[in-house]
């Protein structure tokens, strides 16, 4: 599938311009149309009474968001790209990014410190990935837009991998090598089989790609740090992975993979969900 529309989803801060440069990079190269959406969070009502008049804060908020298009609008450079805003309390926020996300091909975002609140993108980017039916594709700092030539996939033989593989499909070119990462695997009937990750390597060569599959042992590392370790180990250009295998309410107790990787980030990581 071609890359036609892109979502690009920022605040109202301004440590983003290198973020906002790459994701009209990314559209460029994709010859795709750019939405950048800027999510302000309004304080609660609460606040707005014992601390500040909420007109004035709802004022601050207007200014705060035409700085951020007017800023937008300079760095695009005449380039056709469209501005929405969504001011709102966070949960609002993030309902409504959701569907944003809807309309797109993909979804991106620029690492932690591209927020001014790095804790509304990471609720964003979840509420994204359970709400959208979207992948999002989380990039680094200066990222440049290429042919996925190299590409790893975070294996496990749930639902979840299942739809990482078939983005991984739509953005890796034609007779790409994908490294098929298998983490700490165990042969099961009703997963991974008698050779985990060897019945998915097939599936890909079916389909003409250089598939491999690649053992990888946790040890003492987290999980998210040795699944990014070995996708630089192979080479690969991007880690696709599947998001939130577990409950959202156990991931929001007792963490997990993908948390961790949306808040690191430092290869191109795409999620799906």
């Amino acid at each position: 599938m071609a890359i036609k529309d892109i979502l690009a989803v920022v605040d109202a801060g301004s440590q983003d311009d290198q973020f906002v440069k790459d994701a009209l990079a990314l559209a460029e190269f994709h010859g795709a149309s750019l939405t950048v959406l800027v999510t302000s969070a309004l304080p609660m009502a609460d606040y707005t009474l014992t601390v500040a008049s909420p007109y004035v804060m709802l004022q601050d908020d207007t200014e705060a968001v035409e700085a951020k298009r007017a800023r937008i609008g300079k760095l695009a450079s005449g380039a056709n790209v469209e501005v929405r805003a969504i001011s709102d309390q966070p949960a609002m926020i993030f309902a409504k990014a959701s569907i944003h996300a809807r309309y797109a091909d993909v979804v991106l975002f620029g690492p932690a410190d591209s927020f001014e609140y790095p804790h509304i993108r990471r609720e964003t980017m979840e509420s994204i990935l359970f709400s959208s039916g979207r992948p999002v594709l989380v990039i680094p700092t200066g990222h440049r837009p290429g042919t996925i030539q190299h590409l790893a996939l975070g294996w496990n033989a749930t639902r979840e991998a299942t739809l990482a593989l078939r983005s991984a499909m739509e953005f890796a070119a034609p007779g790409a090598m994908i490294d098929v990462l298998v983490m700490d695997a165990k042969s099961s009937a009703e997963g991974h089989g008698s050779e985990p990750g060897a019945d998915i390597a097939r599936h890909l060569a079916r389909h003409g790609f250089n598939a491999t599959v690649v053992p990888v042992q946790s040890g003492n590392l987290p999980d998210a740090e040795a699944l990014i370790k070995a996708t630089r180990e192979t080479g690969a250009d991007f880690l696709s992975i599947g998001a939130y295998g577990h409950s959202r309410l156990r991931q929001m107790i007792l963490g997990g993979v993908t948390r961790d990787l949306l808040s690191e980030a430092p290869i191109p990581l795409l999620f799906s969900h």
